[in-house]
């Protein structure tokens, strides 16, 4: 393969990768850190004194227009996914933006104590620290009947890693429906009880109690451990008989739902607990654990991670495996939206019977479920159909699965009762109705009950023909549509985080300071504050400085942007001009410059000018400068209170040159004849270099 054919592959491939990545879209809402909350319109190039310069133009209220420089596009943030249309538009020139920032400000700063307070606290607690039988262990992953992939390898690795440690694991394993997270914590669990500890796997449902039941007896069949379930389907007689089993340490693995946080539950020795899909727990479940297993080592699964934790970990304030990769041969479910069609139906479910296949029809409305079943033997007489649901008695709802998982029947219409964890392979079709009245992470759990085998599996979500479909409702479905791909799960996630909000941070709601302010500033802000509380201590380095003083101001003029004719497209323009924004280390500079040169060819003037510009703003934060003015004959350097001047160094320079040098309070003054702007750009580089070589060990405080 040629270098020209090599490179027009790379461009197509990054061509489409641009598509999804695009950092805004013309008329999404955007919020610029300083004026607010606006409409991003678009880029546009002017020439002001033959100096040319690209400009994100952002509309505020009054159709009034603000000109941001692509090199400042850092201070410009997305408000969020959505468009909210009904969040108005900010005032140019108005106080109010300011006067909510320093307030939201200051209430997230109190939440970032109490954040960092209270994992602080758990790193105190005394656990237990496992240890790792290698042979034993090894034994037990070689009875393992699938491959294992990189991603659940990584994930037990870090794992076993926190269960080594002497502190309780606070670890969350994110994985898409299927892509074998059980294993791993079946993987977790041996090690436990291969530590002379139990094991607790706390699960939302009876029916999914049942499944693990008999996945972990399956699994730990040739060892004498006692494996047993807690749950509703647990009759007083048995409830008492594992109660004293619990206390007295015969019963090794207890799986169960909420009942297993019943104070009459006391552990012998418990070392593990699982916690299986803890988006379906509430507040008052969550408290109840944070009491009851304070020194235990908590693992916890999850497909679709709710917005609070998947936050939490992406501060670092939580720790985060993800297992992306599908299982071999597993194929993408084929999703389709639209409105209810009896045709359709009937088309989807013959097609899935011919096959000799099973489906799941999702219908949340119990008073007219039994409606829905005549409803459906009318339209498909040669089908054999089953009811289930919550209100039906638990050992009729246990034998109807049994006879659904032993194909006595072909469809099951129920409620969402089967939406966590429920395996049955040979079911792939599954029909919801009213779709739009489920929110994202349901309607993936109810997609993933399906397409667990190698057969091409099928999930239809209807709206309703007569009532009509919310604007956020038609957002889902669009969203759900078009993220079919395996591994999708924590993607919605993220997006689910942007469409609620991060939520319920510490049980305080905080979405009305997100919808103040915008998710992504509402995120940089809280993440800023956790910087500058958990670096508090450490004030004496670089890389303090570099955390807190971001944002460098320089006015120089000089054209340092993407040319049109070098970058044609303005998304593409608009992705770069963001990338060499979010870059913090001339390494990471050097290896954008080389993937332009292949996509694009030779850097023009204008575009190695911004990136010696970017150069520059990378040293100017690491040093504690806010600002550099720059004339043909002045250059001024203004510091931020906390810096790493040399102040002995600067005046030892003043003194052998007094007429280039002047230092006044914050400020730095060079006094000198430049040619050209370039040339004022290069020697401020090797000045700052210098400033770096020659600084304090302890940082100066300019008053």
């Amino acid at each position: 393969m040629t270098q020209n054919v090599k490179t027009k592959i790379i461009k197509k491939n990054f061509s489409e990768f641009i598509l999804k990545k695009q950092p805004f879209k013309k008329d999404q809402l955007v919020v610029h850190v300083k004026y607010g909350i606006g409409r991003y319109i678009g880029l546009c190039t002017l020439n002001t004194k033959g100096i040319v310069a690209e400009y994100c133009v952002i509309m505020y209220a009054n159709q009034a227009k603000l000109y941001v420089p692509i090199t400042s596009i850092e201070l410009i943030k997305s408000y969020g996914f959505t468009t909210f249309s009904e969040i108005p538009l900010h005032t140019l020139g108005n106080k109010k933006w300011s006067l909510d920032c320093k307030k939201i400000k200051k209430k997230i700063f109190d939440v970032a104590i109490q954040l960092i307070d209270n994992e602080s606290h758990r790193l105190l607690r005394k656990g237990f620290s496992f240890k790792k039988n290698i042979q034993e262990y090894y034994n037990f992953c070689n009875k393992c009947p699938y491959f294992i992939t990189k991603d659940q390898q990584k994930s037990i690795k870090e794992i076993i890693n926190d269960m080594k440690k002497p502190i309780p694991m606070d670890r969350l394993l994110c994985g898409d429906v299927g892509f074998g997270k059980t294993e791993i914590a079946m993987r977790a669990a041996f090690i436990a009880l291969d530590n002379k500890k139990q094991v607790a796997l706390l699960v939302p449902t009876t029916l999914l109690a049942q499944q693990h039941y008999h996945t972990f007896k399956n699994r730990f069949s040739e060892y004498t451990y006692n494996i047993d379930t807690y749950s509703r389907f647990t009759s007083l007689s048995e409830e008492r008989n594992i109660q004293k089993k619990i206390k007295r340490g015969n019963i090794h693995i207890l799986i169960g739902t909420h009942k297993i946080l019943s104070k009459s539950l006391i552990w012998k020795n418990l070392g593990l607990l699982i916690i299986d899909e803890e988006h379906r727990f509430g507040v008052y479940h969550k408290e109840k654990i944070k009491g009851l297993y304070i020194n235990i080592d908590v693992l916890t699964l999850t497909a679709t991670p709710i917005p609070r934790t998947l936050h939490m970990s992406s501060l670092g304030i939580r720790d985060l495996s993800i297992i992306s990769t599908p299982p071999k041969k597993r194929l993408a479910i084929k999703t389709i939206v639209q409105y209810f069609n009896d045709q359709t139906i009937r088309k989807a479910i013959i097609k899935e019977l011919k096959r000799g296949g099973q489906i799941y029809y999702i219908y949340n409305i119990i008073k007219n479920i039994e409606e829905k079943k005549k409803y459906l033997s009318r339209l498909i007489p040669e089908a054999r159909i089953q009811i289930s649901h919550g209100k039906i008695p638990r050992k009729d709802l246990h034998k109807i699965m049994c006879k659904f998982l032993n194909k006595d029947f072909d469809i099951l219409i129920c409620t969402t009762i089967i939406d966590t964890g429920i395996h049955i392979s040979n079911v792939n079709t599954i029909i919801i109705e009213h779709a739009d009245k489920f929110g994202l992470s349901q309607l993936h759990q109810l997609r993933g009950r399906i397409g667990r085998s190698e057969i091409q599996a099928y999930a239809f979500f209807f709206m309703s023909k007569t009532m009509k479909t919310s604007k956020k409702a038609q957002e889902r479905l669009n969203l759900i549509q078009s993220l079919t791909n395996l591994g999708s799960g924590f993607t919605l996630s993220i997006h689910d985080s942007e469409i609620r909000g991060v939520g319920e941070l510490l049980g305080k709601n905080q979405s009305g300071h997100i919808k103040t302010i915008g998710i992504k500033l509402y995120k940089k802000f809280l993440s800023n504050a956790i910087d500058e509380i958990t670096k508090s201590k450490n004030k004496n380095t670089l890389h303090e400085l570099n955390s807190n003083n971001k944002y460098v101001d320089i006015q120089l003029h000089i054209s340092a942007i993407f040319p049109e004719d070098y970058i044609s497209d303005v998304n593409l323009r608009l992705f770069f001009y963001k990338q060499v924004s979010r870059i913090n280390n001339n390494k990471k500079l050097k290896h954008l410059k080389k993937k332009l040169h292949l996509l694009f060819g030779a850097l023009p003037i204008c575009v190695k000018n911004l990136f010696l510009l970017k150069q520059v703003k990378i040293l100017s934060s690491k040093i504690g400068i806010k600002k550099i003015q720059c004339s043909k004959k002045r250059v001024c350097l203004a510091f931020n209170k906390q810096n790493i001047l040399n102040t002995n160094w600067i005046c030892k320079k003043i003194i052998k040159n007094p007429n280039n040098w002047k230092l006044n309070a914050d400020k730095l003054y060079y006094y000198q004849s430049f040619n050209n702007s370039i040339d004022i750009l290069f020697w401020i580089k090797k000045f700052l270099k210098n400033i770096i070589k020659n600084r304090l060990i302890n940082m100066i405080t300019i008053e």
